[in-house]
């Protein structure tokens, strides 16, 4: 039976599938939407940035954590609290919005708790992925998660920049109320036996030793130190470009939200057939493929912020995504093949942890941003990024050819 068909098949899979594309899409309609309406209404690139600082800043805060609750506690019920949540929140500022009352700061607390929703969503999700699947099926449950997350990520930015003509956030707050609620009812239809209670008592007591316990497992595989390193990187460095992608294409391309939203759903449509097509090559050169992904992504994001074509800009989108599926689906695939099922919640929280560096790098990118422009201030960044990923790759052509 083809792999596919046997994970479609399998038990729950298309309830936690659902689950992930719905915060894919949120994650990417807000990505587009909250940087076009708060620079159009201020007009300045670092308060662009403090958005995306609050939007992404709980994995950093919470995604260690995270993991070892995952490993310990009912990962479905913190999974549906935390869908709930944001359900609730997400109607109130849809209130907001609607009664002409949203503020700077609504949209700054309302990123925040989205934030959080995907902060225990990633490495609860997959580690509920990993225990449903069988191992063998791991490649294409992955694939098909990244595919639905791919075209998520061509809908919602288009989404996105179709309701932003009007330059209003209320029908983004509305859909995504109903879209975190319709999660919330699939998280409910899951069915996954709880751990014990008893458990989860004493390991309440030892959150610190288990993650330190998570840390030395990760140390003692160079396949996980690679992944988490260029994780870093990645995310501090270039995929930080987003925070100011609205800003960027205002100020060199042209300030229809529309282009925006086409450009930035561009990416998704290349990452979309980048997995499609890393499906084809052998397992063995999954670090190779990762890092060629990494650097391709980051080249093009370079040459991006040099671009005052449009065209060119959509050319180098779409190569942008190849390299993002390179990055993306390996990263997954290697965490998850390359750790023990007990311990897997723990090392998926540390990778939410260096997922987590990239407020950082947003905060960092907007503030320099305001001092010198978003043009400049991402060609620094992705620099350092590309010649930080070519030392890394280079190390790791020494140990494959050492060994």
């Amino acid at each position: 039976m083809n792999p596919i068909i046997e994970v479609l098949k399998t038990k729950d899979f298309k309830q936690l599938w659902f689950i992930g594309t719905t915060g894919m899409s949120m994650r990417w309609i807000e990505q587009i939407a909250l940087g076009f309406y708060v620079y159009k209404i201020t007009q300045d690139e670092f308060l662009v940035g403090l958005v995306f600082f609050f939007r992404n800043i709980p994995m950093l805060l919470f995604g260690a954590f995270i993991g070892v609750l995952s490993d310990e506690f009912d990962k479905k019920s913190i999974l549906k609290a935390t869908l709930l949540m944001t359900t609730i929140v997400y109607l109130l500022l849809t209130i907001s919005s609607f009664l002409g009352q949203l503020n700077y700061f609504q949209i700054c607390f309302g990123a925040f708790v989205a934030g959080v929703a995907w902060s225990f969503d990633f490495p609860i999700r997959r580690s509920l992925l990993s225990e449903i699947v069988d191992k063998r099926l791991y490649p294409s449950a992955i694939g098909l998660d990244m595919t639905s997350s791919n075209i998520a990520r061509v809908i919602g930015p288009i989404f996105a920049g179709i309701v932003l003509q009007q330059v209003t956030l209320l029908p983004i707050y509305l859909f995504g109320t109903l879209m975190f609620l319709m999660a919330f009812i699939a998280c409910s239809k899951v069915e996954i036996k709880a751990i014990p209670k008893s458990n989860k008592i004493s390991s309440l007591k030892n959150l610190s030793n288990d993650l330190i316990e998570g840390i030395k497992y990760i140390f003692q595989s160079k396949t996980l130190v690679t992944v988490l390193v260029v994780t870093i990187v990645m995310n501090s460095l270039v995929f930080t470009y987003q925070s100011q992608l609205s800003v960027i294409v205002q100020n060199n391309l042209t300030d229809l939200p529309i282009i925006l939203g086409v450009l930035a759903a561009l990416e998704g449509l290349g990452a979309t057939f980048g997995t499609l097509l890393i499906a084809n090559f052998p397992f063995k050169r999954g670090v190779m493929i990762f890092l060629s992904g990494s650097f391709l992504f980051g080249f093009c994001i370079m040459a991006f912020a040099f671009s005052q074509s449009i065209t060119l800009s959509i050319i180098l989108m779409i190569l942008g995504g190849f390299g993002m599926a390179g990055f993306g689906t390996l990263q997954s695939i290697l965490i998850i093949s390359s750790s023990d099922q007990k311990i897997r919640g723990r090392v998926l929280g540390i990778l939410a942890i260096t997922i987590g560096t990239q407020p950082i790098g947003a905060f960092l990118l907007g503030y320099f941003s305001r001092e010198y422009s978003s043009v400049a201030a991402l060609k620094f960044s992705v620099l350092i990024a590309l010649i930080l990923l070519f030392i890394i790759t280079l190390v790791q052509m020494r140990k494959k050819t050492s060994s």
